[in-house]
Parts: C-alpha cells; sequence; structure tokens
C-alpha cells in the first residue's frame, strides 16, 4: 500500500481493473485521450483535504447497504478517488463486476462504458445471488448481440444504451489472421477446470460431469469414426494438458495454450468443426462462418441457453455421433444458410466495422460532444 499526500491528475478515462488492459490500450484508447487504470483492489492512498472532503460527502449521499461496514467505506474512497481522477469515462472489460455497477447506481457525472467479455448465463447469476444482491445497470454497455439484450431484459437488468457489435477479442484476432489451411476435423474447446476448484455446488458438478461425459464420447468419437482431433488448451497448465492426455492418449495434439497468440482462435480456424460445452469461442467461431456444435448432455436451460443449430442437448452417444458427422458433412454455405439467423442474433461482428473501432468512435464523441457528459 502507497500513500500519496495530493489529488489525483485529471484524466479523460479511467479504466476499471487490469483486465485485458493493453486490448483497451492499444486498440481502444490509443495515444488519443489520457487514462488511468485504477484497479478495484486499492494499493494507492491519496491523503488531502479534497479527498476528504470527498468522501464525507459521499457518505452522506451514498446510503449504506453493505453488511460489512469497511467494504462500504472501501467502495466510498473508491468513489472518491474516481471523483477527484475527473475522468468523462469509466471503462471496464469486466461488464459483470458487481463493483463496476454500484460505482453506476451511485456517480451520475461520468459515462460508463463495459465491454462484454464472456457469455451471460442464468445459473452464474443465480449463484451471486445467495451471496449478494445482483444489481446490474449499464450505462454504455458493448454486447455481443441482440441475444444479450433480451437475456438482460429478461433477467430484469437495466441499460441507457446497448450496442451490439461482437466480441472484443474475435475482431483483434482478425487483424492478425493469416491464411490458415484446415489440418483437423474436430477443434475441441478445453473447458477444464482444476480439481480443486470443483465444490459442493451441485451446478459445478454438473458442469464437471458433462465435461468428463462429453470427453469420453468425442474419444470414442475420433476413433469410431477416423477423425483427426486438436485441443485448444486454455493455458500451459501441466494439470490440464496431463488430464487430456489421460483420455486422449500422449499423441494428442494442442494448441500453444498462449492466450496472447489467439491460439485458440488458430486451432479453430485449422479445423472442420469446432465443438465446446459453454464456451464464448463457439460464438465466436459462429460469427466468422465456422462450422460449430455445442455439445450437453444435461439439458439445463439455465446455462448456455441458446436454440439449435448452435446448442442441442443429447441423450445419448448415438445422437451426438449422428448429429456431428450431419455437420461435419454439410456444405458450408448450406450450413451459413442453416445459421445465419442465430449467426448475427448471438454475436454481431462485422469485420469491416469490428468492436475496438466502434467503441473508439463511441468514446471519441462523447468527449467531444458536452452534450453526451452527465
Amino acid at each position: 500500500m502507497y500513500f500519496k499526500f495530493r489529488n489525483p491528475k485529471k484524466v479523460d478515462i479511467i479504466i476499471l481493473d487490469n483486465e485485458c488492459d493493453s486490448l483497451l490500450l492499444d486498440y481502444i484508447v490509443k495515444n488519443e485521450f489520457s487514462y488511468k487504470i485504477v484497479e478495484s483492489k486499492i494499493d494507492t492512498i491519496f491523503v488531502s483535504p479534497s479527498i476528504i472532503f470527498k468522501i464525507i460527502k459521499n457518505i452522506i449521499k451514498v446510503k449504506n447497504q453493505e453488511k460489512n461496514i469497511l467494504s462500504y467505506l472501501y467502495r466510498i474512497y473508491l468513489l472518491s478517488m474516481i471523483n477527484l481522477y475527473n475522468p468523462k469515462i469509466i471503462l471496464t472489460y469486466l461488464d459483470n463486476s458487481s463493483l463496476y455497477h454500484w460505482l453506476i447506481r451511485n456517480d451520475h457525472d461520468v459515462r460508463y462504458m463495459a465491454i462484454q467479455n464472456g457469455i451471460r448465463q442464468k445459473f452464474e447469476f443465480d449463484i451471486l445471488e445467495k451471496l449478494i444482491p445482483v444489481k446490474i445497470n449499464h450505462d454504455f454497455f458493448f454486447c455481443f448481440g441482440k441475444y444479450d439484450i433480451d437475456f438482460n431484459k429478461r433477467m430484469g437488468f437495466k441499460s441507457n444504451e446497448s450496442i451490439p457489435c461482437g466480441s472484443l477479442k474475435l475482431g483483434i484476432s482478425d487483424l492478425r489472421r493469416k491464411e490458415i489451411i484446415k489440418k483437423y476435423d474436430i477443434c475441441l474447446l478445453s473447458n477444464y477446470k482444476k480439481r480443486k476448484n470443483i465444490s459442493k455446488c451441485s451446478i459445478t458438478r454438473e458442469i464437471e460431469e458433462n465435461n468428463i461425459l462429453l470427453d469420453e464420447h468425442i474419444k470414442h468419437y475420433c476413433q469410431s469414426n477416423s477423425k483427426s482431433l486438436i485441443i485448444a488448451i486454455r493455458s500451459k497448465n501441466t494439470e490440464e494438458i496431463e488430464y487430456y492426455k489421460s483420455i486422449y492418449g500422449d499423441d494428442v495434439c494442442f494448441s500453444s495454450g498462449l492466450i496472447e497468440s489467439y491460439s485458440s482462435y488458430d486451432a479453430s480456424y485449422q479445423s472442420e468443426v469446432t465443438i465446446a460445452y459453454q464456451s464464448t469461442l463457439l460464438l465466436e467461431m459462429l460469427a466468422v462462418g465456422k462450422k460449430v456444435l455445442h455439445i450437453d448432455f444435461t439439458n439445463n436451460e439455465s446455462m448456455f441457453n441458446y436454440d439449435a443449430p448452435i446448442k442441442y442437448s443429447f441423450t445419448s452417444y448415438k445422437e451426438m455421433e449422428s448429429k456431428l458427422n450431419n455437420i461435419h458433412n454439410m456444405k458450408i454455405q448450406d450450413y451459413t444458410e442453416l445459421t445465419k439467423k442465430q449467426r448475427l442474433y448471438v454475436m454481431n461482428y462485422n469485420s469491416k466495422n469490428p468492436p475496438h473501432q466502434i467503441i473508439n468512435n463511441k468514446i471519441s464523441f462523447i468527449l467531444n460532444n458536452k452534450n453526451h457528459v452527465h
């Protein structure tokens, strides 16, 4: 913890938390605006008459609804510090952060922008609701597609302006993508979770059981149908690699596992069909015209609740095998026609007008138009 006996320096934009901050800085903020990255886990305490005054003012203004008084005071200090940075925009890649949404509810002098960083599922909010009240209230929400707007309405979440523009990471991955030759029949997107993270929660157990069944069936499918396979792993973690080797054998092909190299995207592009259970990348690949299949043996509508032809619920291996072969053998033109309505609904992506450009344009417009600042 550092103490600074002065006021924060004023900036145009505050980036709340450093989640994928390099993407936000390199492709959205660039060198056009002044900015400051502020972590929700505060590591610097400013001490000055101005911040003391702000803290007192915010305590009077913001009613304490926290169970823990220290949590309340922590949030009050964070809000007061942000006030003194005097930004016009708060930008975050953590669109479901409870702290971010608390700030929106209690700070009406700044525009708040959240970029969706993954699929949002009902069961996640159901679990969170057992711990804290879930209050999602976006200002500007750059989401994947109209599906997410409809999902938020069903969940009772609020938004001043939702902008369906596709996935930020997908748009950036497209910038660096070179011509890729298909090498594999199937790309399996890893959904591996460390064993120590599998709790007694029934939902978590259900997810893990589906993962195990999926791996067993895909191994059998590839052997029985002479299909080549690459597994797009989530990291270079030895435990994850050993898990898949224990099922698929030591000769199974893996992506590099390097997130910054977009290796999972490359593995998918190199494959005829991409399969997974609960993966954002499935929707991203569908958006760029790739064949995908979400394989689910749970029939739980609170998880990855998308319609066919994206998601299918299976009750047997034979059903899965038949559907996977059908998609694998389908001409890409026919598959594109089959999925075109769902594709735009779940991921409204346009490579000629990618998300980072849309967000940058909105920021520029707001910073240059006083009418758009509260």
